[in-house]
């Protein structure tokens, strides 16, 4: 062998054994591009975790909706339990306290399954066991969609995207005839509901008793809308419009900002927030209560004559206020806010035709960064046509 061959053979090692050195970084790079996604359902009243003819549909639909190992995703689809069976949690739709509903049911099985997708995850030994890489995507319907932004707002977990059905954000400002329930047990329990709500809305002894009461939120009268701010609900927590003046164990005002800041970034930390109202809703009053409008002034007597005096999101106190406290204004100037309805439909009615268009397609397939993309796509090409968007649009 010459010496020329033997500094070919020399450099052919080296090169060799660079190679495989390369080997385990080639695969640590193939492994993080591996996507797990977590959806998380949930139910509103009158409904279960599991029910095969609503969500049970609807997390089927979503488990075929696409191939993983096309996506190479790791998907895993939960429906939130709010009980130990499903007669609990039928009866916690109407019965309990909505902040114990989100936190010991709500948070803790989205914690859970987060974890479990963990565990069921290949690590090598210098990557980080990091939940933080589970992308979470969060669907309320109806009263499940306002549970669903108080998760956001409150679980410990980071929620990428919340999507909500025809959920009461800006409060339910009147009790809504219970002859619209799907069922006859249905419309038994919500009859009892709505009385013990009608009295318990704004009692500190009563309210943990009626879930409804939590977003009950009464415009009609200044000093039962002061009342409402004083309460203490779940929705004007969550809303920022809670003074905490009437709370015995009171946080201090230092203590309480910082819960608001902290329960904003939750909110500004979403990729998407996309809300849907139903045409014809009559179930939530005001329908458009689903996309965040509000009362032009308190008192006001809502009818359904005066749901074009309505002000959408966008000219409301929860968008325009100087803090921007749940992260609207931000969102929306982001592109990252979706505001849409549900054409020609009552509450909660809509094909799974639609959701896998509508829904499916655009907010769970797409991955982050392709749905805002979509967004201004969207918005775009309604400019180009003349198409104004109007939260009252399809009020009459």
């Amino acid at each position: 062998m010459t010496q020329n061959d033997d500094m070919k053979m020399r450099f052919c090692c080296a090169l060799l054994g660079l190679l495989l050195l390369c080997l385990p970084f080639c695969s640590r790079g193939q492994q993080q591009q591996q996507k797990q996604l977590l959806i998380v359902l949930v139910h509103g009243m009158g409904d279960t975790c599991c029910n095969p003819l609503s969500l049970g549909k609807i997390e089927s639909l979503i488990e075929s909706s696409s191939n993983a190992e096309e996506t190479n995703t790791t998907k895993k689809v939960i429906s939130i339990k709010f009980g130990r069976n499903s007669m609990r949690d039928f009866i916690s739709g109407f019965i309990g306290d909505a902040f114990s509903l989100v936190k010991d049911f709500g948070c803790a099985q989205l914690r859970n399954a987060k974890e479990e997708m963990m565990m069921h995850r290949d690590f090598d030994s210098t990557e980080k066991k990091n939940d933080d890489k589970v992308e979470t995507i969060l669907l309320g319907f109806s009263q499940g969609g306002v549970f669903a932004r108080a998760m956001v707002e409150t679980c410990e977990d980071e929620v990428n995207a919340l999507i909500t059905f025809g959920a009461p954000h800006s409060g339910v400002w009147k009790f809504p005839g219970c002859d619209k329930m799907a069922n006859a047990l249905s419309r038994k329990w919500c009859e009892y509901s709505r009385k013990v709500a009608s009295k318990a809305a704004y009692s500190k002894m009563l309210k943990s008793k009626s879930v409804q009461a939590s977003y009950f939120r009464d415009v009609s009268d200044a000093k039962r809308f002061e009342q409402y701010v004083r309460s203490g609900s779940l929705l004007s927590v969550i809303n920022g419009e809670e003074d905490g003046s009437d709370d015995e164990d009171a946080r201090g005002e230092e203590r309480k900002m910082k819960m608001g800041q902290r329960r904003r970034e939750k909110m500004c930390n979403l990729d998407v927030f996309a809300m849907f109202s139903f045409e014809k809703d009559e179930v939530v009053v005001p329908r458009d209560s689903a996309v965040f409008s509000d009362a032009p002034s308190v008192p006001f007597e809502y009818t359904e004559e005066k749901s074009s005096e309505l002000l959408n999101v966008r000219e409301t106190k929860f968008y325009l206020n100087e803090e921007d406290g749940l992260c609207l204004r931000e969102l929306d100037e982001k592109n990252r806010m979706k505001i849409d309805v549900v054409p020609d439909a009552h509450h909660m009615q809509f094909s799974l035709e639609w959701f896998t268009e509508n829904v499916i397609d655009k907010y769970i397939v797409a991955a982050p960064e392709k749905r805002e993309e979509e967004v201004k796509e969207e918005e775009e090409e309604d400019k180009k046509e003349g198409v104004i968007h109007s939260i009252n649009r399809f009020s009459k």
